[in-house]
């Protein structure tokens, strides 16, 4: 697979992390699909032949033309039929809130078709992007743009808020609600319900997300770690509390994972 990042707008940064392409001719390997876990919103664009998205293995999911899927507390799984050629918008965690209508909560763990959330205004730009003429500088001029003239309408920031998932992303999820709390002088229920507006999951949830992608990133690092140090490298209390999220996001423990991995991993980690 080939997996590519481009930069948006430089007024967009703070929104958006990057805009991204993956192409794929061959056959996909992985058995049910490719799972994806995201922090944030994911739009995204098929280009290619026809692709599923399902909350699950099992699921028979939803085909995907111009979709978008919510931040997740459990992955979804993209299940191509053939050659694989998307483009997307990847946001931050909570950068999306000032380009939809909904509240984050209504987007989390669900994955629906994009014209449900831009309606008839954004067709004239989802056409362009979805037009076999475009190149991938054109799609990003044009969500530039779009993304652009959004924000100018509805740019409503909220300092603590950012404050926290600053910390979160620095840290990779390794600080407690407390002291994220204390940083940015709200009670933990008052950012909960922040979180819950603006990002859609909970603090501890996209902590949860953050240190179990934070293991995929030390193992290309250091791949010859034990899991003890793994694991406390990662911000787990300790080896069975890394078993523990990694049983909840792959039903398997980390070692039965990684032995499995023989070809294309089942869980899709170029972005993390």
């Amino acid at each position: 697979m080939i997996f590519r990042e481009y930069p948006p707008h430089r007024a967009l940064k703070p929104y958006i992390k990057c805009y991204w392409t993956l192409k794929y001719d061959g056959p996909v390997s992985a058995d049910g699909g490719l799972q994806f876990l995201a922090d944030g919103v994911e739009v995204m664009f098929n280009l290619g032949d026809p692709m599923a998205v399902a909350e699950s293995d099992t699921g028979s999911g939803a085909t995907v033309d111009a979709g978008f899927s919510g931040p997740m507390s459990q992955p979804m799984v993209m299940k191509p039929s053939g050659r694989i050629d998307l483009f997307g918008v990847c946001f931050h965690a909570g950068g999306a809130y000032p380009f939809f209508s909904l509240p984050a909560n209504e987007l989390a763990n669900r994955c629906a078709d994009l014209e449900d959330l831009w309606g008839s205004n954004g067709r004239r730009s989802l056409d362009r992007i979805q037009d076999d003429r475009s190149s991938t500088e054109q799609r990003i001029r044009e969500l530039d743009a779009f993304f652009n003239h959004k924000l100018k309408q509805n740019q409503n920031d909220d300092v603590a808020v950012a404050k926290a998932l600053h910390a979160l992303e620095v840290n990779q999820g390794r600080v407690s609600i407390e002291d994220l709390a204390t940083g940015t002088r709200l009670s933990s229920r008052q950012l909960e319900r922040k979180f819950k507006e603006r990002v859609g999951i909970s603090p501890k949830k996209l902590c949860r997300n953050l240190r179990f992608k934070s293991v995929f990133k030390y193992l290309r690092d250091f791949p010859s770690e034990n899991w003890v140090s793994v694991a406390l490298a990662c911000g787990y209390y300790d080896q069975a509390h890394m078993i523990r999220d990694f049983r909840h996001f792959t039903g398997v423990s980390p070692t039965v994972y990684f032995d499995r991995q023989l070809g294309m991993e089942k869980f899709f980690t170029a972005n993390f």
